[in-house]
């Protein structure tokens, strides 16, 4: 879990950057040089992720559609798991409710 968080961080602080660059479309593409970034495992994410794409000659630019939709579909996951866990809580509290003696 921290290992993904950590992830994320890296992959918004990326994001960022392209964003302050304005390199949102193939004509405004950057390299990693210019935005002062290192491509590694978040970078790489991105790229299968299709957030970032690369019109050619090693610039890359931020598939903001691709960025949102990402994010949308993680938000959707975290509402998921969290309803997930209250639903065993709430589970967890009738079967002990039920458990107990002298219960109906």
């Amino acid at each position: 879990m921290l290992i993904s968080t950590v992830m994320m961080l890296r992959q918004r602080a990326i994001v960022r950057a392209f964003e302050r660059a304005a390199a949102t479309t193939a004509a405004t593409a950057c390299t990693a040089q210019q935005l002062e970034l290192k491509p590694g495992m978040a970078w790489h994410q991105l790229v299968s992720h299709a957030v970032l794409r690369c019109p050619g000659e090693g610039r890359w630019f931020l598939d903001v559609a691709n960025w949102q939709r990402l994010r949308r579909r993680r938000h959707r996951i975290a509402l998921a798991v969290v309803a997930g866990v209250l639903v065993l809580l709430g589970l967890l509290l009738v079967a002990g409710t039920l458990s107990r003696p002298g219960a109906p």
